[in-house]
């Protein structure tokens, strides 16, 4: 039995709304102030966002003291504004966060409501611009009615570029990462910045997260722009967020598979060796970072192999590539006794394409989870290695990350926490999160 906690998915486009997207691409710049042209109800969605990388970060003792949080104001349509429109709302709000905050800029996201509507929130823009001499700036999607959370971080990141960007020459080994995977002090930016010092490469700051006005516009001087993205439906926005960067203002896109797992970390160290003409110090660094994962791995294998391990997965393969977890048991020599699909978490034919993906790896048997084989796997193996919590705590979980983490250091964060659960008493059951 697995807790279901969501609805089940069954598109393969995201069900998230864009206004978290722009809300989260200026969430910590310094100077911003985020508009939902929205009702009320709508804020709950960004304040839970925070709340979550805000004890997230505690948790894994990453918290930034002093960090820079947007105010997030929600123009509070309501149901008449559906016939009369909400423009004059609109307007209110924005003259009550000009006068109340003093921001550097103001960025406005809209709601399906307001796209239903017809609200020309442009219009509405570009008139208190004036009136308050600020830049006051509309996102040109509408909620759900024009895409989900990347679609959101995309335009929003498009906007400011195009409103604060020129070109500039180039500052020597400064690059800019793009995107969000946990702030400055998350594990995998960590991860990133310290395989570009191999290069020589410094990173000057994020975008568009986590930047000031003048990191935004000093972001043309950089030398490249290196994506943070690890899944297949945040990276095609991430990628073309970068190319527009390199169309509009020569700062080029490095453009390479993101390195989660070992095989994805040695191809985007050969592409960035390749990237930038040092392949010879490419092929160094891969030497070293292998033989930093042997140490890890002769450190760990030899309690791994004494567990026996099931692989439950009830998510999408839009959502999450099996292949990650299974190339590191393979690497750290420890046989999966098997994978269960967890079909109540999977829409039939979500469940069949999983099947199909799993096909290629013929020597680990694959079950449903209503199949005796399956339930006899379960409650036979040691620890459970799982995309969902399972109802059974008496079992040992590793509950496996819904974004991979990057390079070596990812590796083997996520197979010390498995080292860690199987040295639990073996009476002492639980979830374990990475």
């Amino acid at each position: 039995m697995v807790m279901n906690k969501r609805a089940t998915p069954v598109r393969k486009r995201g069900y998230s709304c864009t206004m978290p997207g722009v809300w989260r691409a200026a969430a910590h710049n310094e100077g911003a102030v985020v508009i939902y042209h929205s009702p009320k109800a709508c804020g709950h969605i960004g304040r839970e966002m925070e709340l979550g990388m805000h004890f997230r970060s505690l948790a894994q003792q990453q918290f930034c003291a002093g960090q820079y949080s947007a105010p997030l104001v929600i123009s509070g349509l309501q149901e008449e504004h559906s016939i009369f429109g909400g423009a004059g709302l609109l307007r209110e709000c924005i003259d009550y966060v000009a006068a109340e905050y003093k921001p550097k800029y103001i960025l406005i996201a809209n709601s399906c409501v307001a796209g239903v509507i017809g609200d020309d929130t442009a219009a509405v823009a570009g008139e208190a611009e004036q009136a308050w001499g600020i830049p006051v700036m509309s996102v040109p999607c509408y909620g759900y009615l024009d895409g989900d959370y990347y679609t959101g971080f995309y335009h929003a990141g498009k906007v400011l570029a195009e409103r604060f960007m020129v070109k500039q020459p180039k500052l020597v080994n400064m690059v800019t990462l793009l995107g969000d995977r946990g702030g400055p002090n998350g594990a995998d930016v960590q991860e990133i910045k310290r395989l570009l010092g191999y290069f020589g490469l410094k990173v000057y700051c994020h975008f568009p997260a986590f930047a000031s006005l003048e990191d935004i516009r000093r972001v043309p001087f950089t030398v490249m722009t290196v994506p943070l993205s690890g899944t297949r439906q945040s990276y095609p926005w991430i990628r073309k967020l970068g190319l527009d960067l390199e169309a509009t203002l020569d700062v080029p896109l490095f453009d390479s598979d993101y390195p989660a797992g070992w095989q994805a970390t040695v191809g985007w160290l050969t592409d960035l060796g390749r990237f930038l003409k040092q392949e010879e110090e490419a092929a160094m660094v891969i030497e070293m970072e292998l033989q930093r994962l042997k140490l890890h791995v002769d450190k760990c294998s030899t309690v791994l192999k004494r567990n026996r391990i099931a692989v439950c997965i009830g998510r999408p393969v839009h959502y999450f590539d099996p292949a990650l977890f299974l190339e590191l048991c393979a690497l750290y020599e420890v046989q999966a006794a098997g994978i269960v699909i967890l079909d109540d978490m999977l829409a039939a034919e979500q469940a069949q394409a999983l099947r199909q993906e799993l096909s290629g790896y013929a020597t680990i048997p694959c079950f449903a989870q209503a199949e005796a084989e399956a339930k006899a796997l379960l409650q036979t193996a040691d620890i459970i290695v799982t995309t969902h919590e399972l109802a059974d705590t008496g079992k040992k979980q590793l509950f496996l990350p819904l974004l991979p983490l990057a390079g070596v250091g990812g590796i083997m964060t996520l197979m010390t926490k498995l080292v860690q659960l199987a040295e639990r008493h073996e009476r002492r059951g639980g979830v374990m999160y990475v």
